[in-house]
């Protein structure tokens, strides 16, 4: 059986693609935890392979510095991807980093997605704004910037 490939991109609210690549799975069926997981073992191993430069990963590592194209670290400092996959879990599940298959949003990491012929799946990291946001918001924190971006992509109509 061949390896089933999926087109991650990183997006803007506005519906700008900030970087793309691509990530093999062994299965066409996977579950959005393994999408995660697998994104953060894949950026991870790449920042660690060479410990230069910003690291352009999901979520910010522990004592790491928000830089204009990513996170600065250390110099020499290695990422636990571990660590990283727990984080960019928490941060999906609290409606921090939203999953995009195709125009539909994911919203759980058991959800199966399959991988066809050019299935692509978008993350979109929300930044709380100044003053936090009120509890239990994530939910329409999410449709909000799922609408965006679709209205930004030229569909027009929400999701959801």
């Amino acid at each position: 059986m061949a390896a089933a490939t999926l087109t991650v991109r990183d997006e803007s609210l506005a519906g700008t693609v900030d970087r793309s690549f691509e990530l093999e799975f062994p299965t066409e069926r996977i579950t959005v935890r393994e999408l995660i997981r697998e994104r953060v073992y894949q950026e991870v191993q790449d920042y660690n392979r060479e410990k230069a430069g910003a690291f352009r990963g999901l979520v910010q590592p522990t004592d790491a510095e928000v830089a204009l194209n990513g996170y600065r670290l250390k110099p020499g400092r290695e990422i636990n991807w571990k660590t990283q996959y727990e984080k960019a879990c928490e941060a999906f599940e609290a409606g921090r980093v939203l999953v995009l298959v195709g125009d539909r949003q994911a919203t759980s990491l058991e959800e199966t997605i399959e991988i066809g012929r050019g299935t692509e799946v978008s993350f979109l990291r929300l930044v709380p704004l100044v003053g936090g946001v009120r509890r239990g918001g994530g939910e329409e924190a999410g449709r909000q910037a799922c609408f965006a971006v679709r209205r930004a992509r030229g569909g027009g109509q929400g999701i959801g």
